[in-house]
């Protein structure tokens, strides 16, 4: 009788045991059927930021009905300590982690507030969706470069000088049909950008010997694959670009008449 009570009980023993195993995989279910389960169908997009240093942020947004574009106590939490590497979304020019809006479409618009401490490379990515149409286009656009990079594809990769970002990448819900050619002082003839099919190079003319004071090349997906900071007076400067793939590309030039920006082929 007791060897049939001890088997018994070391039966028990083995059911429970089996029965917390269960349970504790279910408790490990993700957030998504969380969110399933508890009916909430509210689109949310969670991004985060991998800085040159290593420092990660993650941010969120929400679509909300009772939500607006601005300030909402309800919604928004305010990024109380900035980190010398960190992004943030901006309402209203207040830094905050997670917002809320009333809705999200093609005609959104979040704005990105980026800080670095290093120059080097940084990265934007999706994190995590909820709710989010399949067909959804997410981008991240850069307004220095003129890219607008679908991060649903993969992370956008930039190069960045040390210093704060306030006014250059936002978040956006569609891409223009035809991408104007990001240039600044087109009535300015003092530096003309173009690449030479016949010696394959890029080349900066610089019709008034200005001084310059550097010179970056970026890929149209923000990559860097060019960085001077040498100082230059020369009437012409040439970059090779027989290792560069075909493809369009952003050469900024920063001069003493200020930074000059052109949108060019390689091919």
């Amino acid at each position: 009788m007791k060897t049939t009570t001890k088997r018994v009980s070391i039966l028990l023993a083995c059911i429970m045991l089996s029965l917390s195993n269960v349970f504790a995989f279910n408790s490990n279910s993700d957030d998504t059927s969380d969110n399933q389960e508890s009916g909430d169908q509210r689109m949310k997009i969670r991004l985060v930021f991998n800085s040159v240093n290593t420092f990660t942020r993650k941010i969120s947004v929400i679509a909300d009905e009772s939500a607006t574009d601005g300030f909402d106590s309800e919604f928004d939490s305010a990024l109380e300590n900035v980190q010398e590497d960190d992004m943030y979304w901006l309402i209203d020019l207040g830094k905050y982690i997670d917002q809320g809006i009333s809705e999200i479409n093609e005609e959104t618009v979040l704005q990105l507030g980026i800080n670095t401490n290093e120059d080097g490379i940084n990265s934007i990515a999706i994190d995590k969706l909820d709710n989010i149409p399949s067909d959804m286009k997410i981008f991240v656009h850069d307004k220095a470069l003129g890219v607008y990079h679908s991060i649903k594809d993969g992370a956008y990769q930039v190069s960045l000088n040390a210093g704060a970002y306030l006014n250059r990448f936002e978040v956006v819900f569609m891409q223009p049909d035809t991408l104007s050619t990001t240039e600044f002082h087109k009535e300015d003839k003092s530096l003309d950008i173009r690449f030479d099919m016949q010696t394959d190079q890029i080349k900066i003319m610089n019709n008034s010997n200005l001084k310059i004071e550097g010179v970056q090349v970026y890929s149209i997906l923000g990559q860097s694959v060019h960085t001077s900071n040498a100082t230059h007076t020369n009437n012409e400067l040439q970059i090779n670009a027989s290792h560069m793939s075909t493809g369009a590309y952003v050469v900024i030039v920063t001069a003493e008449n200020g930074i000059n920006s052109k949108k060019i082929l390689v091919n």
